[in-house]
């Protein structure tokens, strides 16, 4: 801050708005982005170090959407490493961001159930036909977490998909769907395999509502 005096100055970069990084970041899931992210919002509070970011944030989901400390522990902006978050935080989040000015901003950055992002090759739930109308019309964002173990194998530790779908009956629900503790995967295709779980079962709610 400060380095330069306004005559210094021989260029300037204008970054396109926010919401259009943000549709970046969470279409693909890009965690630098969302990392990067925690800072600019820590910057806005007064924070320059990660830790003072992550406190400004606990301190405005206490306050504006009361979530309570005791409902997550984030270690960064991406959801990393020991990042934890009950179901109830999350959407009471989903639920408070509907009666922000910002909320179609959100709702259209986040990947759509078998058309694009993280979700676009979620499809298996289309061979049904009862459940194919889900097509589009689920909005939320994937979170996935592997670790390695001692033993040389590669545990499957979180699978998460949370946000919105727009329900056969025209109700638009709010919802967190949570795997944890898969356990070991050979590959790959273990990974892609709950995500087409998780995308029938997002299909199923949008059928049964």
């Amino acid at each position: 801050a400060d380095s330069y005096a306004p005559a210094q100055r021989v260029a300037e970069l204008v970054s396109s708005p926010y919401r259009d990084y943000a549709r970046h970041v969470l279409k693909v899931s890009y965690n630098i982005g969302a990392d990067t992210s925690l800072m600019l919002f820590g910057l806005q509070h007064g924070a320059r170090r990660q830790a003072d970011a992550l406190a400004a944030e606990s301190r405005v989901l206490a306050r504006d959407y009361d979530i309570g400390a005791g409902q997550l522990h984030f270690v960064d902006g991406s959801g990393g490493g020991e990042t934890r978050a009950t179901n109830e935080a999350v959407v009471g989040l989903l639920q408070a961001m509907r009666t922000r000015p910002t909320f179609d901003s959100f709702f259209q950055a986040l990947p759509q159930l078998a058309v694009d992002g993280s979700l676009a090759f979620v499809t298996d739930f289309t061979a049904d036909p009862a459940l194919a109308g889900a097509l589009g019309q689920v909005h939320a964002k994937t979170g996935t977490f592997m670790e390695g173990h001692e033993d040389g194998t590669i545990w499957l530790a979180a699978q998460a998909l949370a946000g919105y779908i727009h329900t056969r009956s025209g109700r638009r629900l709010a919802y967190s769907l949570v795997v944890n503790n898969v356990g070991p995967i050979q590959g790959l295709d273990d990974t892609m395999s709950v995500f087409q779980d998780q995308g029938t079962i997002s299909a199923i709610l949008w059928n049964a509502h």
